[in-house]
């Protein structure tokens, strides 16, 4: 049977570095991400809440404070060094979506609060509110009064007592006067405001604005009852300046998209050039994701926050050079220098590992329960050190060649269709299966709620049911599908692609595709999932089957219900697991109408889960379903690789022939593993669903009552 290697691109010499290892979180030690990246940041590490995307460090260097805005909470994370130069840790709960935080003193933190339209003035010694700062009111020379603000960034002049920050919602820099805790004024600096840095004199603010031609608002900020945007540097080209940070006579902008940092002239606002970022073979790809920065004077060095590569960027400002990086955690979002030493806030910390234990599986922890941060600390490094930590940075990544030739995929292979769900994790479906015909797999039986001997257990507030349902398959046609096919038990969902950049990829190189995951009804869980396969079905027969229409090379399919809703009898779902046997149902009607079409001979459908936030699982909470039916799978193969999104669009893009679309799917590992050279054209059959758990032909539309 013809093969063919994929072809002397950056896919077959680029490789993440984990392999066949599970993730595993390991705090002050190499961890093992989901997708098979590792991290090994340099310095100490300190636990913080969920999402810390601001940081800030009091005058004396002896207070950290990071702003964790992760789901829906805002808290601030301490660490004060005691008199031993230990850090000890405490947190205080504020609000919700945080945007920012700076000291005013030794003791005293102005932190953003989102959508409160506040900022909140905290004693961090006691965790007591010393103040309030409501941004919902007019200035001293404004006109109009403001009710649906949303702080963000901030910054703070310490020596006039005045708070600048940035209001996302009004597209303005408010000034506040802290000293008469009011209000001074405001100004429009464009659309989609997102950063605030302060010159050194305190003469200038200047605002990022992600939607305004990509520019830098210079706003003269010395009356601050009157702040007066003089004009914009324009960074343009779609480079999505996120971060500002300013010099006497230089202001920096980290541009999250491009990969670079543009260079400004504080005086006349004239771009004076670009230090791009780039991955030595890889110039052509982005990923790196410049964010926050901080300059240290006395080397010229200035720091950006590498979110996308988990490192810390050294630029030389005096030759506006990449010098190399410096290893951080997962999703370095802020950096700060004070002295000699470096801060790093990193978003995703460490990774949440497991949610469930063997030991205690009936445990339930869920995402939102284990998401933590991490603050870095190290001093800066000398300059000979770059060498060796930028190594383990490309290491990390998968950035170093492999000599390791690319796995033989079958030539016949032309179609491919993508089925995302969502909110699943592995141990709930699969826990049950004790393994394929090439192994074990790693699974805990008492977590497989969904799996092939599952027991339900009604609504507790409802009277539709009395007694559970017990020892009942609720997805057939999933374990049908592992069984007939190919699984991972090592699979994870987290995304680093988008679908817009995935469109884009397609249409430059020419690659037919239709997405059936546009709209609201693609989403909605009131839509019974057999809703959407009939529409597929029907959609396919009449365009590609009858119509004649030339077959997309790339399908992409949402079935959303396994993400599951209350509890609805009247509309044929009497429990709240009918939702994953719905979406059980529809699954196995696309595979087979798919497996009986003329296609089927040259098809490889991908099944997985948009994201795993629903359930527990053992080895990590991003470990999910990943299905791939073919006659071309292995059959009843369970892979080991660790992978997730960027993988399975490395396999798609080496069947469609297209390069990578970024550093993540180029030094992505691939799923290649799970093909073989014996074809098997036999169709799918599809699995009834036990009547009592969900009858197809009772689903009705929540919003109608109309029968699918």
């Amino acid at each position: 049977m013809a093969l063919f290697l994929i072809c002397a691109c950056l896919a077959a010499q680029y490789r993440v570095p984990a392999g066949n290892r599970a993730a595993i979180r390991r705090p002050g030690a190499e961890s093992i991400l989901p997708g098979g990246r590792m991290i090994s940041p340099h310095g100490k590490q300190f636990p913080t809440g969920p999402g810390p995307f601001g940081l800030a460090v009091s005058p004396s260097g002896k207070m950290i404070v990071s702003i964790d805005g992760g789901n829906g909470k805002c808290s601030l994370t301490i660490l004060q060094q005691e008199k031993n130069n230990r850090w000890q840790t405490s947190s205080i709960e504020v609000g919700t979506e945080g945007g920012g935080a700076v000291f005013a003193d030794e003791r005293t933190v102005f932190a953003s609060e989102g959508k409160w339209g506040r900022v909140r003035m905290v004693d961090v010694k006691n965790g007591r509110t010393k103040h309030i700062y409501q941004l919902n009111q007019g200035g001293q020379l404004n006109q109009g009064r403001y009710t649906d603000s949303n702080a963000g960034d901030v910054a703070y002049d310490a020596e006039r007592g005045l708070l600048y920050v940035v209001d996302r919602a009004n597209f303005r820099l408010v000034v506040v006067d802290t000293k008469k805790k009011r209000v001074a004024g405001s100004v429009k600096v464009g659309r989609m405001p997102f950063a605030v840095a302060l010159a050194p004199d305190g003469r200038h603010a200047y605002v990022t604005n992600t939607e305004e031609f990509d520019s830098v608002a210079f706003v003269k900020v010395e009356d601050a009852a009157a702040p007066k945007v003089e004009g914009f540097a324009r960074i343009g080209g779609g480079r999505r300046p996120a971060e500002v940070i300013a010099t006497k006579d230089r202001v920096y902008v980290s541009n999250a998209r491009n990969d670079s940092v543009t260079v400004v002239d504080a005086a006349t606002r004239r771009v004076l050039g670009e230090v791009e970022i780039r991955i030595p073979e890889m110039e052509g790809l982005r990923g790196v994701i410049p964010a926050g920065m901080a300059y240290h004077e006395a080397s010229g060095w200035l720091l950006v926050a590498e979110a996308g590569i988990n490192a810390v960027g050294v630029i030389d400002t005096r030759q506006n050079r990449l010098l190399g990086h410096i290893p951080a955690a997962w999703f370095p979002a802020r950096v700060v220098t004070d002295r000699d030493m470096v801060y790093v806030a990193n978003a995703k910390g460490h990774g949440t590992g497991p949610n469930a234990a063997r030991h205690e599986a009936g445990a339930r922890t869920f995402q939102a329960d284990i998401h933590k941060g991490a603050v870095t600390v190290f001093p800066l490094p000398d300059g000979s050190e770059l060498g060796r930590f930028t190594r383990a940075v490309y290491a990390n990544n998968g950035f170093l060649p492999s000599h390791a030739q690319a796995a033989p995929v079958p030539r016949e292979i032309r179609y491919v269709v993508i089925i995302v769900k969502q909110s699943r994790t592995y141990d709930e479906v699969f826990g049950d299966i004790a393994g394929g015909a090439n192994g074990p797999a790693a699974g805990i039986w008492d977590l497989a709620r969904f799996g092939a001997f599952g027991i339900i257990y009604p609504n507790r507030r409802g009277l539709q049911q009395r007694l559970a349902l017990r020892s009942v398959n609720v997805t057939p046609n999933h374990h049908e599908l592992a069984r007939r096919f190919t699984f991972s038990d090592n699979f994870y969902a987290d995304s680093e692609v988008s679908t817009d950049a995935l469109w884009r990829h397609l249409e430059r190189h020419k690659i037919p595709f239709r997405n059936f995951g546009e709209g609201r009804e693609w989403y909605d869980t009131n839509i019974p999932d057999q809703y959407r396969a009939t529409r597929f079905i029907a959609e396919m027969e009449k365009v590609y089957g009858k119509g004649g229409q030339e077959f997309p090379r790339l399908i992409l399919m949402h079935l959303p219900n396994d993400h599951m809703g209350k509890a609805r009898p009247e509309d044929g779902y009497p429990f709240e697991a009918s939702y994953v046997a719905d979406n059980d149902y529809a699954l196995g009607r696309i595979v087979e109408y798919l497996s009986r079409t003329p296609r089927w001979k040259q098809m490889a459908i991908f099944v997985t889960e948009g994201d795993a936030r629903g359930g527990v699982d053992h080895i990590d909470s991003h470990r999910t379903v990943f299905l791939l039916a073919s006659p071309y799978a292995k059959k009843n193969y369970v892979s080991h690789v660790n992978a997730s999104f960027p993988a399975m669009w490395k396999t798609v893009f080496g069947i469609l022939g297209l390069p990578p679309l970024n550093l993540y799917d180029a030094a992505a590992a691939d799923l290649f593993d799970c093909f073989t050279e014996a074809a098997d054209f036999t169709p799918f059959e599809l699995q009834q669903e036990h009547k009592d758990l969900f009858d197809p032909a009772e689903a009705r539309d929540g919003r109608t009552g109309v029968l699918q």
